[in-house]
């Protein structure tokens, strides 16, 4: 079934030359019915995992940080830091000394990101009361909040590890990227390969073994389960869609093309009703709602995207002057949140405000009371609103 669908995807290519987008949405209209409950500083989050108790832990992008938030006070504390993640090159350094460097000017994301570190998943498991944790650069860790156990699952270095979800001895994760890492991810964006570099995998912690799922996507990033537990749902951010890989059979779909929005992490609300089954243990139907936040489509990002011959051309020039401003000009105006029907794959809702910036979200959780948190990797805040309906 891998070989079918990578033969889907040169098929894909040869008829448009570029990864396939249909045509550019327009902007949403505004969402009126917003209210703002708090927003906190932090640096440029990305993926967020709220426990029972409705604490959240956050990984900090710009700094290789983790981080724990008391959501009834917004009480930030430091988790993890670089040295728990890289400790041979940290061994003699303070923790102030840590933060010294890695916090600091992140235009140098070339030089910093290698040493301290680029945190992206993260996911709770009430189940042993622990976090799975993504650093793009050495690999998957876990920690146990019952001892403060901290150690990696597997260290793996010169890929562009972005997400991760662990049912059992098995750990799924994403690669962005098989060469490409993570401080350079303009040009994983714009990679001229006509076979995306990303994969889906899976690491059997008895047999220490990997085994790649899915090849060939374009910038593979977040990952859920679904409601029925049979079934992934994996974020394919360039080609703005969300892929659905079963379990059983390996078989490769995809639960929604041609989204307004290039995806980033995925995260699926599961009905009362499932909640109620799932107790039981009775097998529950594909009817919650994907939340599914990403970077909104613009016209000039989408034409070079549609084709490679265009994307190898625009990055022949000059990459700090002339790429990297421009590619933050096509992604820097707006973002959004869109809700996913799980059993029909329909957007039933887009989630989007100029009032404040969650308009680039890499991350959005739905709490009690229709209330939602969101952060993104452009924006050092974490924003907290109701939707009021």
């Amino acid at each position: 079934m891998k070989l079918l669908f990578i033969f889907f995807l040169l098929f894909t290519v040869a008829l448009t030359s570029g990864i396939p987008l249909g045509p550019t949405p327009d902007m949403p209209a505004e969402s009126t019915s917003l209210t703002l409950i708090s927003n906190i500083t932090l640096k440029y989050p990305e993926e967020i995992a709220v426990d029972p108790s409705e604490t959240f832990y956050l990984t900090g992008t710009a700094d290789g940080y983790v981080y724990k938030v008391m959501l009834d006070t917004n009480a930030v504390s430091v988790l993890l830091t670089p040295k728990d993640f890289n400790p041979d090159y940290f061994t003699e350094f303070t923790d102030e000394e840590v933060a010294a460097k890695c916090t600091g000017d992140q235009t140098l994301t070339h030089i910093l990101e290698p040493v301290c570190g680029r945190v992206l998943g993260i996911k709770f498991y009430a189940s042993g009361n622990k976090v799975y944790i993504v650093n793009s650069y050495f690999g998957i860790f876990e920690y146990k909040f019952r001892n403060n156990k901290f150690e990696a699952v597997f260290e793996q270095t010169g890929v562009f590890l972005n997400d991760v979800y662990r049912i059992g001895d098995n750990i799924y994760y994403t690669n962005s990227h098989t060469s490409i890492q993570r401080y350079a991810v303009v040009s994983v964006v714009l990679d001229p390969n006509p076979i995306g570099q990303g994969s889906f995998n899976v690491y059997n912690k008895d047999t220490k073994e990997h085994t790649t799922l899915i090849d060939g996507l374009f910038f593979a990033n977040g990952i859920t389960l679904s409601s029925d537990k049979k079934f992934f749902y994996i974020s394919e951010t360039d080609a703005a869609r969300v892929v659905k890989y079963e379990i059983a059979t390996g078989e490769t779909s995809y639960l929604v093309e041609d989204l307004p929005v290039l995806t980033d992490n995925i995260y699926l609300e599961i009905s009362e009703e499932c909640e109620e089954r799932d107790d039981n243990d009775e097998e529950c139907e594909n009817d919650g709602t994907l939340l599914v936040p990403g970077y909104y489509r613009v016209a000039d990002l989408d034409d070079v995207l549609r084709d490679f011959s265009a994307m190898a051309e625009f990055l022949t020039q000059n990459f700090y002057t002339v790429v990297i401003p421009t590619f933050k000009s096509w992604i820097k105006p707006v973002g959004t949140i869109c809700e996913i029907d799980e059993a029909t794959g329909d957007i039933t809702k887009v989630i989007f405000s100029k009032d404040f910036t969650f308009l680039l979200a890499a991350s959005a959780h739905k709490l009690s009371d229709n209330n939602y948190i969101t952060g993104s990797v452009f924006y050092p805040k974490v924003f907290r609103f109701k939707l009021n309906e």
